[in-house]
């Protein structure tokens, strides 16, 4: 069983081979939902917050990819 972090890790490896742009366009994405679980009021709310940038990120990196 590999953890998001791993997979990220991985991917990130795989992205620093391509283009630079696309780091630019994958962290807007992640600061995006990220900057959502900072403005959450709650522990929950912060952790499904959280659980959402680590997907968008995982996925804007499949899709770059």
């Amino acid at each position: 069983m590999t953890f998001p972090s791993e997979r990220i890790e991985r991917k990130n490896r795989l992205l620093a081979q391509l283009d630079p742009k696309h780091e630019v366009e994958l962290d807007g994405t992640f600061i995006a939902h990220l900057a959502a679980a900072i403005r959450a009021s709650s522990p929950n709310e912060r952790q499904q917050a959280l659980d959402k940038a680590i997907e968008a990120y995982e996925n804007a990196l499949d899709d770059v990819l």
